[in-house]
């Protein structure tokens, strides 16, 4: 497979959401298939994101501040 596809090595994943057990709930479900990356908001989702493009997001939408649709 490709590098960046899905499941394989070095395919990383950005886990946003305010809730502290929703993202180390989504952690221990991605973990053994992608590298996982976790953000707590937006903001520092937009940081995490600049300095490291992940291949995928996967945010809450409701989150004070930046939201998941921002």
């Amino acid at each position: 497979a490709a590098a960046g596809t899905p499941g394989t090595p070095g395919t990383s994943v950005l886990v946003v959401d305010d809730n502290a057990d929703m993202r180390a709930y989504l952690t221990r479900l991605l973990s053994p298939v992608w590298t996982v990356r976790t953000a707590a908001n937006g903001q520092e989702a937009l940081e995490s994101a600049a300095a490291q493009r992940p291949d995928v997001v996967v945010t809450d939408v409701m989150m004070p501040g930046l939201d998941g649709f921002e």
